[in-house]
C-alpha cells in the first residue's frame, strides 16, 4: 500500500513539473489554431475561448496561481 502511495506522489510531482515548465496547453475548441474560418476558407473569426492565441493556461496553473 505504501509503494502504491509513493508511486501517486511522485506522478503527481512529475504532473506539477511539467506544468511548471509548460503552462499552457492547446486551446480544445479551436484545435491551437485561434481561429475559426468560414467554410470558403475567406472569412475567419477569433476564437472566442482563447481570445486568438491558440493555447489556454492548463488546469493545475489556474489553481496554484
Amino acid at each position: 500500500m505504501l509503494d502504491l502511495v509513493v508511486v501517486g506522489l511522485a506522478l503527481a510531482a512529475l504532473y506539477l513539473a511539467s506544468v511548471a515548465i509548460w503552462p499552457y496547453a492547446k486551446c480544445g475548441r479551436c484545435s491551437g489554431r485561434g481561429k475559426f474560418t468560414s467554410p470558403t476558407g475567406k472569412a475567419w473569426r477569433s476564437c472566442g475561448r482563447c481570445g486568438g492565441a491558440g493555447k489556454t493556461e492548463r488546469l493545475a496553473r489556474r489553481l496554484f496561481r
